[in-house]
């Protein structure tokens, strides 16, 4: 009976030690661990007195050659399984010792290699993370809106009414007076009048007060206005706006309060809206649902008879003293949630002529992917991340704007009338047009190369890191024009402006991180992609 227990003992022994032997096959473990239930004591006593199974060594070295052999195994056994190539033959037995040899410095060479193109990757997009590519689907004209138009009169006073306030002896008209030999007196030679306050709280609306008394109407200046082959009331398309060049008229301009956040604290006029306006910006577009009559108005086609065509009149009997050299008007197409610089930036158009005037968009989106990457290597900023404290929608240039409000606060301790500010901010008059000029050159200098800056005793260095929008829209322009033939324009005083798009279709660009598009290019197939003519705009 003993023989029959030893014999199937030691078999199931065999059996148990094929079983649980590990891959590498250098580890056994005690087969009564494994089967709990086995409890015969000649199994136990039989792998109990087997050789060289869980006996202490005698000897430490025993030890440490047991485990070199086992990382050994090891070794061959991952050189066998692996998927890496080149490292199978490293670990083959089989092969001469040289093969093995040659195996091991190519996949040495190939790592190194692999190392450099990494290193190489990764030092351009750390130089430049951002890629800027042309979209490759075409923007739709309704897609966004058709641009601000902001035309300004020349003409700093009408001569009726300069003249009305020079030959008056209202004293109340006094100060109306100082304020004319102000607008007009261009020369150094005649000091600004200092009599009258302009820091109190009601010079702004005085100052706004005789803009409007002296200044041309929207109603004489505008006389007809056709808009996508319509004709309109110029009064409900056009409103007056506040410039640097005065009060100006405006196409397509949204409402005050979407534009900024502290809309009743600004001098600004009284505008009345007949059309609805809807909340655009940029970032977000139109609201969903947007009909098509709501302001910002959109482009409805290509071409003259779809744009927006006006006819001015410059009223040249009525020139007192103009803002510039010439005789005509100023005007700029911008962003309709922004306030138009115009006095430097306004392109001039005389009198007695015909313009065509081609609308450019320049319309630059972002993907998702680049909200991730830090500002200061993206080099644009969002609304997000960016608050402007007067204004509610962040461009590049709503942030010249009011830095320049707050610069030339800081150092003229006051504000020039078109700039934002709060309500209780001190209004620059002609004592203080030097400085706040001065103010204005010194920031914009500062924005191309700050070493040129000469700053005066006392002032400190502006600071401004205005970025542009990562979803910016801006507009430029090329513009031809004509003499009217005589029989056509009443008087000489006459023009016309024809605003056209070019094209139904318009191109974008598109900021996106690179790495990001990079890999995404290879993943999906980078030639089939070229081969299709494709960008990485599909790949947002």
């Amino acid at each position: 009976m003993d023989d029959v227990y030893r014999v199937r003992g030691s078999e199931y022994g065999i059996t148990n030690r094929h079983h649980i032997r590990t891959i590498s096959g250098s580890f056994d473990k005690n087969p009564l661990e494994i089967s709990r239930n086995n409890r015969n004591p000649l199994l136990v006593q039989q792998y109990t007195d087997s050789p060289g199974r869980h006996s202490q060594p005698k000897h430490g070295g025993m030890c440490h050659s047991c485990n070199c052999k086992t990382c050994n195994d090891l070794f061959h056994e991952f050189c066998e399984k692996t998927t890496l190539h080149g490292l199978k033959f490293v670990g083959d037995r089989k092969l001469h010792l040289l093969e093995r040899l040659f195996w091991t410095l190519a996949f040495i060479l190939a790592t190194l290699t692999a190392s450099y193109f990494i290193i190489v990757v990764y030092n351009k997009w750390d130089e430049t993370p951002v890629i800027v590519s042309i979209g490759a689907r075409a923007t739709q004209m309704s897609d966004i809106p058709f641009p601000a138009v902001t035309i300004c009169t020349m003409n700093e006073a009408r001569k009726t009414e300069a003249n009305k306030i020079k030959e008056s002896t209202n004293k109340g008209e006094d100060i109306f007076k100082k304020m004319l030999q102000d607008a007009c007196n261009n020369t150094e030679k005649e000091m600004p009048i200092k009599e009258w306050d302009n820091k109190s709280a009601e010079s702004g609306d005085m100052i706004l007060k005789f803009m409007v008394t002296v200044r041309q109407s929207c109603s004489d200046m505008v006389i007809l206005c056709i808009y996508a082959g319509e004709t309109y009331n110029c009064s409900d398309i056009f409103n007056p706006s506040l410039t640097d060049e005065g009060i100006c008229c405006s196409f397509n301009k949204v409402k005050r309060e979407f534009i900024f956040r502290n809309p009743r604290d600004l001098s600004d006029l009284n505008v009345t809206f007949p059309m609805n306006s809807v909340d655009w910006n940029p970032e977000m577009g139109y609201p969903p649902g947007t009909p098509t009559g709501t302001l910002p108005f959109r482009p409805r086609g290509a071409g003259s008879h779809l744009g927006l065509t006006v006819v001015l009149n410059a009223e040249t009997e009525q020139f007192y003293c103009s803002t510039s050299a010439s005789v005509g008007f100023k005007l700029l197409l911008h962003n309709p949630v922004e306030t138009p610089k115009i006095a430097d930036y306004g392109s001039l158009i005389a009198t007695g002529r015909e313009y065509r005037v081609k609308i450019k968009p320049t319309i630059t989106n972002s993907t998702n992917s680049l909200h991730k990457v830090r500002e200061v290597d993206r080099q644009c900023a969002y609304s997000s991340d960016r608050y402007l404290r007067f204004y509610r929608t962040y461009t590049q240039r709503n942030c010249i704007l009011e830095c320049e409000s707050n610069y030339t606060l800081s150092v003229c301790k006051c504000v020039p009338l078109y700039l934002p500010k709060e309500a209780s901010t001190p209004i620059c008059g002609k004592q203080e047009e030097s400085c706040a000029k001065e103010a204005r050159k010194m920031l914009e200098m500062r924005m191309v190369d700050e070493s040129s800056l000469n700053l005066q005793n006392g002032w400190t260095k502006p600071v401004c890191k205005c970025l542009p929008g990562c979803n910016e829209l801006s507009y430029s322009l090329s513009m031809t024009y004509g003499n009217i033939d005589s029989s056509y324009a009443k008087t000489k005083g006459y023009l016309e402006v024809n605003l056209p798009y070019n094209d139904s279709q318009l191109s974008k660009y598109r900021r996106a991180a690179w790495f990001i598009h990079r890999l995404q290019f290879h993943q999906r197939g980078g030639d089939h992609v070229l081969r299709n003519n494709s960008t990485m705009d599909e790949f947002d």
